[in-house]
């Protein structure tokens, strides 16, 4: 599954037109890595903004969490690509269950937006 991730990272970097059609895939990984909210992505300026928890112990995933305590985050980047594929984290829950959804989400928004396929290798 990282694999697939990797490959659809790639294919949503290539240009800037793409920039725009996965801003939102672009957005949640990096929501997922950091445990962050109100996540922003400057391509422009090769910033990322983004709330973050500030403490584990305030978050409650069944809650809305208004009032968990945040840290707001700007971090700069080099590589859009090279960044999003360092937020891939491989730890059990997520490989099994977010990022199979995140990819065949994402992979039918690209199909139907372009018309075109996007094959991934299998093992």
């Amino acid at each position: 599954m990282v694999k697939e991730l990797r490959q659809l990272i790639d294919f949503s970097c290539e240009d800037s037109d793409q920039l725009n059609l996965f801003e939102l895939f672009h957005k949640m990984l990096v929501r997922m890595s950091f445990e962050a909210v109100d996540v922003t992505i400057d391509t422009t300026r090769k910033r990322i903004e983004m709330k973050v928890l500030a403490e584990d112990e305030s978050y409650d995933s069944e809650l809305v969490n208004v009032f968990a305590e945040t840290l707001s985050v700007n971090l700069g980047y080099a590589d859009l690509n090279t960044f999003l594929k360092s937020c891939i984290l491989e730890d059990g829950e997520k490989l099994k269950h977010y990022y199979p959804f995140l990819t065949s989400c994402f992979y039918k928004f690209y199909k139907r937006t372009t018309r075109k396929s996007l094959v991934f290798e299998t093992a």
